[in-house]
């Protein structure tokens, strides 16, 4: 489950949004949405592509895509 708090946070701290982010990915601003949300999973090359795009460190990008529980 996606820590979508932590993601948003990161990707505020860059001084980005939703949708340009979404547009880096290649995604619409409703597909990212799903993901953020949980209704869709992230794809290895989507995550791969978050971690360098936000400059995520291998912690960081534990705690927002593979730890077990969100609170």
């Amino acid at each position: 489950m996606t820590d979508t708090q932590l993601l948003t946070s990161c990707i505020k701290s860059k001084n980005m949004d939703v949708v340009s982010v979404a547009k880096q990915l290649g995604l619409t601003r409703q597909g990212f949405w799903k993901k953020l949300t949980g209704r869709s999973e992230f794809k290895q090359s989507e995550i791969e592509k978050l971690t360098r795009l936000l400059e995520l460190d291998a912690d960081t990008q534990y705690k927002i895509f593979f730890a077990l529980c969100v609170d």
